[in-house]
């Protein structure tokens, strides 16, 4: 590979002050304010083997062999890894102070736009070359300042030397609970096409026009996960369509409101009591007593439910310490929970504390499908009321058969003929072949007979573990998102938004090297 003009200049000059670079060959001096002409000028007149002198000069300094970048290609690559991943604003570079505070080269605003656009071509170049042929989709919708954007992520089994299924357990706890080999790429993050035609067809057409962008066929979406909401399981319903697997926290965050439904009486009470305190008197009381704070419940999310009923049996102490002037003056005793109401908040609290744990589990990113059956089935034993939404029949879910099917070929189970009919892509294309030690211990007698039974039971299909229960990769894209997307950004275009977060997410698809890559076109 012929080297850049940069690195050939870098080996044989010296820099000997502003502008000023002294041949490291024959100690002349040479200015050049701006590129490097006049210094390969003087190599082809009196060094016309310059090549050759450059490599050499890098190997006599570079022991290992290896890759050598320069220095300002260094700074462009930290300027804009912290730039990225900092969440800064692009006019940080600018600043005064961190020109005075640091050692990296001066850049301009517009310079490091221009280099975050060619970065996170490069990052999808690779994404294109890299990616593997059989993948699943991961995909959802978030709304800011007044745009819905999805999010398209791309899951697979990215299995490494030393990684695999499960992690350090006891014997008495089941090892398929995490998947450590589970790798997800940021594909796309952008507006529909048709922002005033929200449907199933309009998502359609953007994630085939995602596949189409890195020369992906339908045929290599084995799955999609996301959200079970209308649009997302009319997609799955479409001929000849991506099998659909509905978000594991979707369904249990829809059985936990169907489960506080009953207790809506006491906790509107209780919300409208935060309520009272959140105001500006009420907070101004509430500190004479304590420096905690009320929190309210949202609609979205059951979890608020539970830190709203957790604050208040906090609080209900404090309460008690308020004078009856106090109370009087501030119209507060409507509004207190009577002794029977807070005994039932109390037990409720016990409950919620219970099933926020496995909201938790459920947050895991290397969760598999088998280990959340399991916690929805231990759930509907200790709750039966959730069992309408947490079956594995239950009607809310898309494709019942594909996700026990999945959930019995990561047990190494036998599969119905819907099962087998669901999972048909998940077909082994060949039957692993089982080497036969030609030693005659007895140790490679136990390996065989049990690698013999291991592939009895597996052959048939490929590894299922990475298929993830929940969408909920999308929701930790978006909180970061929304960390990137303030005020100091409405500005910035929505393709430029999307190269920002290929690069925040997509980091160990960019190095220092993708930088010079871009520096020397």
């Amino acid at each position: 590979m012929s080297l850049s003009s940069r690195i050939i200049c870098n080996a044989l000059f010296t820099s000997g002050g502003t502008n000023v670079f002294v041949c490291n060959t024959c100690n002349n001096t040479y200015r050049s304010s701006n590129g490097y002409s006049n210094l390969l000028n003087h190599l082809r007149r009196h060094h016309p083997a310059y090549e050759q002198l450059a490599r050499s000069a890098l190997r006599e300094g570079n022991a290992l062999q290896l890759r050598v970048v320069d220095q300002r290609t260094v700074d462009v690559y930290r300027l804009v890894e912290w730039i990225v991943v900092d969440k800064l604003p692009f006019s940080f570079c600018e600043r005064p102070n961190v020109r005075a505070n640091t050692k990296l080269s001066k850049i301009n605003r517009q310079t490091v736009n221009i280099y975050v656009v060619a970065i996170a071509d490069c990052v999808e170049a690779r994404m294109k070359r890299d990616l593997t042929s059989q993948f699943g989709v991961v995909l959802d919708g978030w709304t800011r300042g007044g745009r819905h954007y999805l999010a398209i992520f791309a899951v697979f089994n990215g299995k490494r030397e030393g990684a695999g299924v499960g992690t350090q357990t006891s014997a008495h706890v089941f090892d398929d609970i995490h998947c450590t080999t589970r790798q997800f790429v940021l594909l796309a993050f952008c507006p529909l096409e048709d922002e005033t035609d929200l449907v199933a067809q309009s998502v359609y057409a953007l994630l085939a026009d995602t596949l189409s962008r890195y020369d992906r066929p339908w045929q290599a979406v084995t799955f999609m996960v996301g959200d079970n909401c209308s649009v997302n399981q009319s997609i799955g319903r479409k001929v000849e369509a991506v099998p659909f697997i509905g978000c594991a926290s979707y369904r249990f965050n829809l059985a936990m409101k169907d489960y506080l439904a009953k207790e809506d009486a006491l906790l509107e009470k209780t919300h409208a009591l935060m309520k009272r305190f959140s105001t500006l008197k009420g907070r101004a009381v509430l500190r004479q007593v304590t420096p905690l704070a009320p929190v309210l419940r949202n609609a979205t999310r059951w979890s608020s439910t539970y830190a709203m009923v957790e604050r208040y049996i906090a609080l209900e102490k404090c309460f008690r310490e308020l004078d009856h002037g106090t109370v009087s003056k501030h119209n507060l005793g409507s509004v207190f929970l009577s002794r029977r109401e807070h005994d039932k908040a109390k037990t409720l609290l016990g409950d919620l504390a219970r099933l926020e744990g496995v909201t938790k589990m459920l947050q895991r990113s290397t969760l598999t499908m088998s280990a959340t059956r399991r916690l929805f089935d231990q759930v509907v034993q200790n709750y039966p009321a959730m069992k309408d939404r947490l079956s594995a029949t239950a009607a809310v879910v898309n494709y019942s058969a594909l996700e026990t099917g999945l959930v019995k070929i990561h047990r190494g189970e036998n599969l119905n003929a819907a099962e087998r009919t669901a999972c048909a892509s998940f077909r082994a294309t060949s039957e692993p072949e089982d080497h036969e030690d030609g030693a005659e211990d007895h140790a490679s007698i136990v390996s065989m007979a049990f690698k013999r039974r291991e592939v009895s039971k597996r052959a048939k299909y490929v590894d299922v573990n990475f298929v993830p229960p929940t969408s909920n990769q999308c929701k930790r894209f978006f909180s970061a998102a929304k960390l990137q997307l303030t005020d100091l950004r409405m500005k910035m275009d929505a393709e430029r938004i999307e190269k920002v977060m290929l690069l925040s997410f997509n980091r160990t698809m960019r190095d220092v090297y993708t930088v010079e890559m871009v520096r020397g076109r």
